[in-house]
């Protein structure tokens, strides 16, 4: 059983030699974030020129899973026949829900209780908070899944960090990102020298820190290098549920309101109204793809206090209603099997 005072990496730390790293791997798993976390292993035993790391595939049932661009997987083990692990890492997307069978959470548990460190790396973290293992727990979650989350699994501790380590938990939020945790476990048990080699050979200059950024700037996404339109977007960008009034917005800038509609127009091509319609209608269609809000909730969410208004403004803006986007993003997801 773990001990208070023990998280992640002191467990990986303390494992012997070779560390024995689960993948489990629920279908349409993502590439990317796959590749990630397991390619560092194999680079380590490389430039260590010994075998630091023994690593192999589970699923639920043994059979060869196919990831989201449709690549399968050869598997070595059912979950039931698991070899000994120091690290299971759970890797799914956006069809996590697949792996939400009693069988699987049970295999969880145990695994826990056994001292295994846990990982969840993209949408593998639901799984493991959807088997009662995350609450209270702070975990690392992919922007685009942040409210799904939270909204599924609210005694967990959501956080929108690029990775985190809580107790005997790590949780990547996904993609390139997953890199940098596995380099931190690898840092914790063979020593930053070798994390760095790793780095180098990947062309990867830099080995963010756990409270990095997921996102683009917004100077970077918007193509803003005004200070003070840039200072307007953020704040748009945080209070969605709570929009502020451009009279308020002006005030904090020290501009009129004409001023900053010039500054919107001139550097966005758009009006200030119209930007900030569209950053909450793309946190409302975020909400209805990846969660089971009811309409009226989503809109209230994304500050709307009428939902047959937001239906109205979401069709303009999508050319469907929430409702009918729903119900195709649903089929879209279970056709990728």
């Amino acid at each position: 059983m773990e001990q208070a005072s023990e998280n992640a990496l002191e467990m990986i730390a303390a494992a012997a030699e070779p560390l024995r790293v689960g993948f489990f791997l629920v279908p349409d798993f993502p590439m990317m974030t796959f590749g990630a976390a397991v390619d560092p292993l194999r680079q380590a035993n490389r430039i260590a020129g010994r075998p630091l790391y023994k690593w192999s595939f589970l699923s639920i049932d043994g059979a060869p899973v196919h990831s989201s661009a449709g690549v399968p997987i050869p598997i070595d083990h059912a979950i039931a026949d698991m070899p000994p692990c120091d690290l299971v890492i759970l890797c799914a997307g956006l069809n996590h829900a697949k792996a939400y069978k009693p069988a699987v959470f049970k295999w969880l548990r145990s695994v826990h209780s056994r001292g295994c460190v846990l990982g969840g790396i993209c949408a593998g973290q639901f799984m493991i908070a959807k088997a009662g293992l995350l609450d209270g727990r702070r975990c690392a979650v992919h922007w685009e899944l942040l409210a799904a989350f939270q909204e599924e699994f609210p005694r967990s501790v959501a956080s929108n960090a690029i990775f985190a380590v809580d107790g005997p938990f790590i949780t990547s939020s996904g993609g390139t990102v997953t890199l940098d945790m596995m380099l931190y476990v690898i840092a914790a048990s063979k020593g930053r020298d070798i994390a760095n080699a790793i780095s180098d050979q990947f062309n990867h200059p830099e080995i963010r820190q756990q409270d990095s950024a997921q996102r683009l700037p917004a100077q970077t996404r918007f193509g803003i290098r005004n200070p003070k339109l840039l200072e307007i977007v953020k704040v748009m960008e945080s209070s969605i549920q709570n929009p502020v009034d451009l009279q308020v917005l002006a005030r904090r800038v020290q501009l009129s309101t004409r001023q900053i509609e010039r500054l919107f127009v001139t550097h966005l091509g758009t009006t200030p109204s119209a930007f900030y319609a569209g950053l909450r209608m793309a946190r409302a269609h975020d909400l209805i793809l990846q969660t089971d809000l009811s309409i009226s909730d989503v809109a209230q969410i994304c500050g709307y206090m009428s939902a047959a208004r937001f239906g109205r403004l979401y069709r303009t803006h999508y050319g469907s209603t929430p409702r009918e986007v729903r119900q195709g993003g649903m089929a879209r997801r279970a056709s990728i099997a």
